[in-house]
């Protein structure tokens, strides 16, 4: 433990002490070097409990464990708790997207938008449907895709726009709707959040959910297509496989098993309470690090974030990031590289300074009260740090 660190968690002692009541862990930190030596807090991990592992263990001794009545009845609990008629259970989030393109009727030469500051799914979805991915800016005060930005790069030959509501944040629905094109909301950060009231995945022609080990809900891998449009959705459900179908259109394989679908509704049922607790965490973040140098997230009032990321914004981000990985909390850039990076056709000016200055620290439910407070203690000490850099 360096010297410098010692003094941050006195320092905090005492006002957490007052505040959180957590001057025990604080102490304990002081009078236990080795222990904070040996701590390791990943960026991510997923939140299991022993009644995934029973809903799971049943379906298997069941012996139905491919794709089955599990499934239907992930897809009927998602869509009811999202607000749509229709859902399609695939085998990723990023096979969920390209299905959802190919409903929606996207093909080769069509154009899709899609933000710069994005992972990597979006591109190869729409590269597989053989349309052409147009990269959009982003709005630096949520990090989502600019709708003014699209507007300049909608044509004749746009298809839709794909809208990730990014790290748990709605994006500007309204703003969006208004460009007059079908939009693909791409919910795989945001499952529980609401723009308006009214839960995000409801909005666009279709909608699409990853739940990823470490996502908002998890089936280990695992993604679903959503929409009210009844075309769409048998378009849809008629892609993800092609056993006894004929050849043409081209099928896939795409299934989601019932072992999954088990996870994923015992998950379901937890899902406020994770939503409940992540919104704890960012509060706890957000009052601690309201004096450091950095800018923490802002939300607006119409917007409710399931807060699948939390994001600060800072400038020295690799050296902060290199300090709290030394005291044994990972954090990590959110997104790993712009699109506007591999395509320097389009210049994104906003996505390269998100690039360069977002910064994403460990929030998930299962994260204790003490790693709570020694995050904040890491941090504030490599921010301080940072200071005097």
């Amino acid at each position: 433990m360096t010297g410098s660190l010692m003094e941050d968690v006195t320092d905090l002692a005492s006002v957490s002490g007052e505040k959180n009541g957590s001057k025990r862990f604080l102490d304990s930190l002081l009078s236990d070097a080795r222990r904070v030596s040996c701590i390791i807090i990943p960026h991510s991990r997923p939140t299991i409990d022993k009644n995934d592992i029973n809903a799971v263990t049943k379906v298997l001794a069941s012996g139905m464990i491919a794709q089955g009545e599990k499934v239907k009845e992930f897809e009927d609990a998602v869509s009811r708790f999202v607000g749509t008629k229709y859902a399609v259970a695939v085998s990723s989030g990023t096979s969920a997207l390209h299905l959802a393109l190919l409903g929606l009727g996207v093909g080769p030469k069509d154009e899709v938008l899609m933000p710069s500051y994005v992972c990597s799914s979006p591109y190869f979805a729409a590269t597989q449907t053989g349309a052409v991915p147009k990269i959009v800016d982003i709005d630096l005060k949520d990090l989502n895709v600019d709708a003014a930005a699209a507007k300049r790069l909608v044509s004749s030959k746009t298809k839709t726009v794909v809208v990730p509501h990014m790290f748990g944040n709605p994006a500007q629905i309204e703003d969006l709707l208004a460009l007059g094109v079908p939009l693909i909301e791409d919910c795989a950060q945001s499952l529980g959040a609401k723009y308006r009231k009214r839960e995000v995945g409801s909005f666009g022609e279709a909608s699409v959910f990853s739940f990823y080990a470490t996502k908002m809900i998890t089936t280990g891998e695992g993604g679903m297509i959503l929409t009210n449009k009844r075309d769409v959705f048998e378009r849809v459900q008629d892609l993800r496989d092609y056993d006894k179908k004929l050849l043409k259109p081209v099928k896939y394989n795409y299934k989601m098993t019932d072992f999954q679908a088990a996870l994923g509704l015992s998950q379901l049922e937890k899902l406020q309470k994770f939503i409940e607790r992540r919104e704890k965490i960012a509060s706890t973040y957000s009052e601690s690090f309201s004096d450091c140098k950095c800018e923490i997230p802002d939300m607006t009032p119409e917007k409710s974030s399931a807060f699948y990321r939390y994001v600060i914004m800072l400038d020295k981000l690799t050296t902060v990031q290199e300090r709290s990985k030394q005291n044994g909390v990972m954090c990590e850039r959110p997104v790993n590289m712009p699109l506007h990076k591999y395509l320097p056709s389009f210049k994104c000016p906003h996505s390269e300074r998100a690039f360069k200055r977002a910064l994403s620290i460990p929030i998930y439910p299962s994260l204790t009260e003490d790693e709570i407070e020694y995050v904040v203690v890491s941090l504030r000490q490599a921010l301080r740090n940072d200071k005097m850099t």
